[in-house]
């Protein structure tokens, strides 16, 4: 039956000769059934180097040499002769052409279960065994792409550790290069809590300065009486306590880049020194007359329009003009929060949670779209850490319903007390109006500095700097 079915097929016995040689093998083989049957080179035909065909260790029952020649990873002892074999192999030369193949053999047992030889089946699958290998290739290069496309995205959103998709926020990027690639000064706006030290970082990362310190100062943050100590440092014996010499900024920071935070908070007198040592003319440590130089980058930010800074006097203008080279705004996240969801799911990782942006509940999500975010990136930051130990938002200021700073009752009295300012030209009238209002606060808090300059939304210093401009100070 074997010769007339369609399928190749051919019989082995147990001596090791092939019995029956179908015409689908012929063909499928282009060796007739006159060369190969009763004759025991069949394995010159198809193993070159004489590895035996399957049929054969069905035959002799050496599971041991199927599992070597073959690969299964299916248990089996080798005393134990399963019902049928399979295997594919790969020819060279298979009726003059490369050819996979797959072989099922199985055995043929007489009437009191002896094997007497065994059948083998034999189907080319060369065509579906390249294009299972042309689908992996696929497969694996679209996994490839793929990766690259899922990395390249992630960049693309984040830069230097600043996270953003928006436009504005890309604008910001270019911005960022654009400074790297030069020497000169950048002046960072932006409202608390945009991230203008991140933004500072990566011009100094991404600069030829990368390798040397990058000095982050708060100038808002040092005491006046101190300023000069801290950037310029002193010598031994320069006051009482100055036991040992002591470098400042200016000697930590060369060759790098220094970021002067809230830079509008300097006072005037600083202001000078420090734009001689920017400008290359040096300066001399407290208690020293020696002259130092020192190569930095200046990166200055503030929250404050410096412009109209200059224009009050709390900043000088050469001071201003040699900071201000390249200005980068940052927006705040009001005004991006398509950026919501990114900058979520970057602080839930380094938060180490499970919790995805997308995954939030629908009035969550909507309570973070809604909120004007008046503390910016830094406030999100806070209120995710409180949602994941708490499992709720909570604001702490919702919108539209900040209580004002200053109490309505001081307001009408300071603009009822300022009526006589309609005739003055708008400079002096201001000036009167702040003096008044700043006079009405410091007595609403008894004269408590502190407490006074958070009513009026500006600093400490800045408010014993208005005090001293509008002659207060002798009024406590």
């Amino acid at each position: 039956m074997l010769e007339y079915t369609p399928i190749a097929q051919f019989a082995i016995g147990i001596d090791h000769k092939v019995k029956i040689w179908n015409r689908a093998c012929e063909v499928l083989t282009g060796v007739s059934a006159k060369e190969i049957v009763g004759t025991d080179h069949q394995w010159k035909i198809f193993y070159p180097k004489k590895r035996p065909i399957l049929a054969d260790l069905v035959v002799e029952q050496d599971y041991e040499t199927f599992l070597e020649k073959y690969g299964t990873k299916n248990p089996a002892q080798s005393n134990i002769v399963p019902n049928a074999w399979e295997a594919t192999d790969y020819f060279e030369n298979f009726n003059g052409k490369a050819r996979y193949i797959y072989f099922l053999a199985a055995p043929v047992f007489d009437n009191i279960g002896n094997i007497t030889g065994a059948v083998t089946t034999l189907q080319d699958i060369t065509f579906r065994k390249i294009r299972e290998e042309a689908m992996k290739r696929e497969s694996e290069q679209l996994q490839k792409q793929y990766s690259l496309l899922r990395s390249s995205i992630g960049e693309r959103f984040k830069f230097c550790n600043i996270i953003g998709k928006s436009q504005k926020m890309q604008e910001v990027y270019d911005m960022i290069i654009r400074a790297a690639a030069c020497a000169d000064s950048v002046v960072i706006h932006g409202e608390s809590g945009v991230g203008k030290e991140l933004v500072a970082r990566a011009i100094h990362d991404t600069s030829q300065r990368k390798n040397a310190p990058f000095l982050p100062v708060n100038c808002g943050a040092i005491s006046e009486s101190l300023l000069e100590n801290e950037f310029f440092g002193h010598v031994k014996g320069a006051f009482t306590g100055a036991y040992n010499d002591k470098k400042g900024f200016l000697s930590h920071v060369q060759g790098g880049t220094l970021f002067l935070d809230e830079v509008a908070e300097l006072s005037l007198n600083m202001q000078v020194k420090l734009l001689r040592a920017i400008e290359g003319g040096g300066y001399s440590p407290v208690g020293s007359n020696e002259v130092l130089y020192s190569d930095f980058r200046i990166v200055a930010a503030s929250n404050l329009n410096l412009l109209e800074e200059v224009k009050k006097g709390r900043l000088r203008s050469d001071f201003f003009y040699r900071l201000y080279v390249i200005p980068i705004d940052i927006p705040p996240l009001r005004e991006r929060k398509e950026d919501l969801a990114l900058l979520a799911d970057y602080f839930f990782g380094q938060m180490e949670s499970s919790r995805h942006f997308d995954a939030l509940p629908g009035k969550d999500i909507k309570k973070l779209y809604n909120y004007h975010w008046p503390g910016n990136v830094r406030e999100l930051q806070n209120v995710l850490r409180r949602y994941i130990t708490l499992n709720s938002l909570d604001f702490m200021a919702l919108p539209d319903s900040d209580p004002p700073l200053i109490p309505a009752e001081i307001l009408s009295g300071v603009i009822d007390g300022c009526d006589s300012a309609v005739d003055l030209p708008l400079t002096d009238a201001v000036g009167r109006f702040e003096k008044q209002l700043i006079r009405s606060v410091l007595e609403h808090c008894r004269w408590h500095r502190e407490e006074a300059a958070k009513k009026l939304g500006i600093s400490r210093r800045t408010l014993y700097r208005k005090m001293m401009a509008h002659g207060l100070i002798s009024a406590i």
